[in-house]
């Protein structure tokens, strides 16, 4: 029950970064928030390589969890809950051949982890301390041509509505938003969403979700 400890009751990242987004949106100044154990968690997670893992007993790391960790420093003002450096070096090693971003070096670039990347290395303030402007004119192009009529997020993918998101947001922090097709993405959008019981599904003629 509540205020019950169980052994499986553990933190995690990504729930750590939600539950801080959520008191922000609706406009807690976070004074209650132990800032010390939260950082001091995140250090905890961090791994050699710069990744950070979703739990203490050992998950997955990949860029999903660095953006996490970026996300719950910069809203804590604090970054002393990161070794920077090592996080900056894991994205960078994360580019892949075609120019986007991958979970991790040596694997598939991918829309999501790409905004993670990116966003991640804006809210450090290092975006164009790490990437080259050769380099991120790279990222831009590989972004822009996941554009058919939505968005995908792999190279021939089917167009799916939360890339709309993934790579649209990219875009926008790599300033080149105003580039997109504005109205063919709007209608694809639209054609997703479900006239009888409202919501957008990831295609047309599909069920909606709440992602």
């Amino acid at each position: 029950g509540p205020g019950i400890f169980h052994p499986y009751d553990s933190g995690h990242i990504a729930m750590t970064y939600t539950g801080l987004s959520c008191l922000v949106i609706l406009g807690d100044d976070l004074s209650r928030v132990n800032k010390d154990a939260v950082l001091a968690g995140l250090r905890a997670l961090q791994l050699e390589d710069g990744s950070f893992c979703a739990v203490l007993e050992g998950s997955e790391n990949d860029m999903r969890f660095v953006y996490c960790a970026s996300c719950i420093c910069y809203m804590l003002d604090d970054w002393s809950g990161m070794d920077m450096k090592k996080a900056m070096d894991y994205i960078r090693r994360s580019m892949s051949y075609d120019n986007g971003l991958a979970q991790g070096a040596g694997l598939e670039s991918h829309g999501g982890s790409t905004f993670c990347g990116i966003a991640s290395l804006c809210l450090m303030g290092k975006l164009e301390e790490v990437f080259s402007e050769k380099e991120l004119n790279r990222i831009r192009r590989w972004c822009i041509m996941r554009q058919q009529s939505g968005y995908h997020g792999r190279p021939n993918k089917p167009v799916d509505t939360c890339y709309s998101f993934w790579v649209g947001a990219t875009l926008k922090l790599l300033n080149i938003f105003q580039y997109t097709d504005f109205e063919k993405n709007r209608n694809y959008i639209l054609s997703t969403q479900d006239r009888l019981v409202g919501g957008f599904a990831k295609w047309p003629d599909s069920h909606p979700g709440k992602l």
